[in-house]
């Protein structure tokens, strides 16, 4: 059965010829009906894109939308005859610019940057997102491969993303290799997207280029004997680029919750999940700039003229809204009744045991096969035919 997020598997496993990641086109059929899952490159998402995932999840799912571990958004219980529509009004609202490159645009990027101090990303985001769905040959990328753009902060650098580029105000690295808005000046200039993007595609076409040459199969850079260092060599020479010199994030990846920066907001999704109502009222909050979805499974609602009156609001309806929520430490698959392999209704036992360990990192999963456990999981709840087995504590 489907994973409940898009977090992806081991990298250097074996791959079959093909992988089956679900998109809009390409529905998974799960036990309470069939999934599809939405890109949001950066996680962005305006708020008539929330209005037209609150109506889809309404009309024809569970009512619901789930938060994935890359900031998309995916909508299940969908009846077999979902699609056309489907696919009609997700296009018309801009989540489906391209047919051929439904499943590839997979973009994360830190979420709060431009509104902590940091750089704003959003013009590298749109920019790698139209770039990427402008070159045919880049649709032979599996669903799984990745994207990430990080501005230094470091909060989406270690999510194991095949193509890297860590952007600050005057200078970048992708993969490894120094990208610099002007080669010529004794002091970098602003770096521009038209920097950044070539290297980054550069990067994903030297994986298509080395997989056809070992005849392979591979989703991932990873997946192929010696990819990231045969990848970054190639680009290097095709480029002229240089290694860039070792640079350690400027620190620990952290998830706000609640206010920052007096005009913006970080909300908690119950398990990542959100109703319709949610949807439409998050959408009702915006002013004119996007939402962004976090890798965390929450949502930045950025530049607001009430904050405090937002975030009560917000809590009212059940949101998350501060460090003491319980949903900032809990995750869950999707579980009993919606996959058919648990063993469990997991996402209403998750919040009891995230209780049971205040500051841990709990995932509670409904069989072995831990679906959509994040990375940093500390505690292990596997649901098993004689109950729940722990381990972590």
């Amino acid at each position: 059965m489907p994973r409940s997020s898009d977090s992806d598997d081991t990298p250097g496993a074996e791959r079959p010829a093909a992988d089956r990641c679900p998109g809009v086109l390409r529905l998974i059929e799960a036990a309470d009906g069939h999934l599809a899952r939405v890109r949001l490159p950066g996680g962005l998402v305006t708020a008539a894109q929330l209005r037209t995932l609150a109506r889809l999840a309404g009309d024809l799912g569970d009512g619901r939308a789930e938060l994935t571990s890359r900031g998309n958004v995916q909508l299940r219980a969908l009846p077999t005859d979902a699609a056309a529509r489907l696919t009609a009004e997700l296009a018309a609202a801009g989540l489906l610019p391209s047919l051929d490159h439904d499943r590839v645009r997979n973009v994360l990027a830190s979420p709060l940057a431009g509104l902590d101090g940091g750089t704003d990303l959003a013009p590298f985001i749109t920019s790698l997102d139209t770039a990427l769905c402008s070159r045919p040959r880049l649709a032979g990328l599996s669903g799984r491969f990745l994207f990430a753009i990080d501005d230094g902060h470091g909060d989406v650098a270690g999510l194991g993303a095949d193509v890297l580029a860590t952007v600050r105000r005057d200078t970048a690295v992708v993969n490894g290799l120094a990208v610099s808005g002007d080669n010529r000046a004794s002091r970098a200039s602003r770096v521009s997207p038209d920097d950044v993007v070539p290297v980054m595609l550069a990067c994903a076409e030297a994986f298509l280029d080395r997989r056809a040459e070992l005849g392979s199969t591979a989703w991932r850079i990873a997946d192929l004997p010696g990819g990231v260092e045969r990848v970054r060599d190639a680009v290097a020479d095709r480029l002229g680029l240089a290694a860039a010199p070792r640079d350690a994030p400027e620190h620990s990846p952290a998830r706000p919750v609640g206010v920052i920066s007096g005009d913006s907001m970080v909300l908690l999704a119950p398990l990542g999940r959100l109703t319709a109502a949610q949807l439409t009222w998050l959408a009702g909050q915006l002013t004119g700039r996007p939402a962004r979805i976090t890798p965390w499974r929450s949502v930045v609602l950025p530049g607001l003229a009430d904050a405090p009156g937002t975030l009560r609001a917000a809590a009212g309806l059940g949101f998350g809204t501060d460090d003491r929520s319980p949903w900032l430490r809990v995750t869950a698959c999707a579980g009993r009744p919606g996959c058919a392999s648990a063993l469990a209704d997991v996402q209403a036992d998750a919040a009891g045991f995230a209780a049971r360990w205040p500051g841990r990192i709990v995932h509670v999963s409904g069989c072995a096969r831990h679906c959509g456990r994040p990375a940093a999981t500390e505690i292990d709840v596997t649901a098993t035919s004689e109950g729940y087995e722990i381990a972590g504590v």
